[in-house]
């Protein structure tokens, strides 16, 4: 006669997913009951705050990798769903530890602030300036006024650099990002600081 024995559930082939720890968070704090309407599975309560929230039925293989338990209308977490948590807060930890650049809108009609660094335009052939304000013609031959150089932070916004990027509006007041190479022009390497404020 063959064992009685179910098989060991099989391992998840992936790590927690953002959508699975909002289940395997809700099941950890305890208070996850699973609603139900003629047998069919309708959706998850979640009741450990001062306000009820609601959730989708949870995926089925977050029940076979042996992530969750189904305890009557009671839905829990396993030893094996807080190793999955605990693993991807670690990765989550770590991914948000990581530097990272923040761009200011790049699509914003306004000409470039004088009070910030700017990373000077110039003409490729040429070597004249261009400024923000003048007019420069898009690699299709439409004519397009210069707004300035894409700015870029390091620190979450506290200081701000230019970047490569120029930005460019249309008379319909429509704004766009090119290359400098694709307006004939060139970046200088080194950004140049504000000048000092007139009184």
């Amino acid at each position: 006669m063959p064992p009685t024995n179910p098989p060991a559930p099989p391992s998840l082939p992936r790590p927690a997913f953002d959508r699975d720890v909002h289940y395997l968070t809700a099941a950890d704090r305890g208070a996850l009951t699973l609603v139900t309407e003629y047998g069919a599975w309708r959706y998850l309560e979640d009741r450990s705050g001062p306000h009820t929230g609601y959730l989708a039925p949870p995926p089925p293989e977050l029940f076979t990798a042996g992530w969750l338990t189904r305890r009557g209308d009671h839905i829990g977490i396993t030893a094996e769903g807080r190793t999955a948590l605990s693993d991807y807060r670690r990765r989550r930890a770590a991914a948000d530890a990581l530097p990272y650049a923040v761009t200011r809108d790049p699509l914003r009609s306004v000409l470039h602030r004088p009070d910030e660094p700017i990373r000077r335009l110039r003409h490729a052939a040429t070597g004249e300036e261009i400024k923000p304000g003048d007019t420069v013609t898009d690699p299709s031959g439409h004519q397009a006024t210069y707004l300035g150089p894409t700015m870029h932070s390091d620190d979450g916004g506290t200081t701000w650099t230019p970047a490569f990027n120029a930005r460019v509006t249309y008379p319909d007041h429509s704004a766009w990002l090119y290359p400098p190479a694709a307006l004939g022009a060139v970046y200088d390497r080194e950004f140049t600081l504000p000048g000092p404020a007139r009184p």
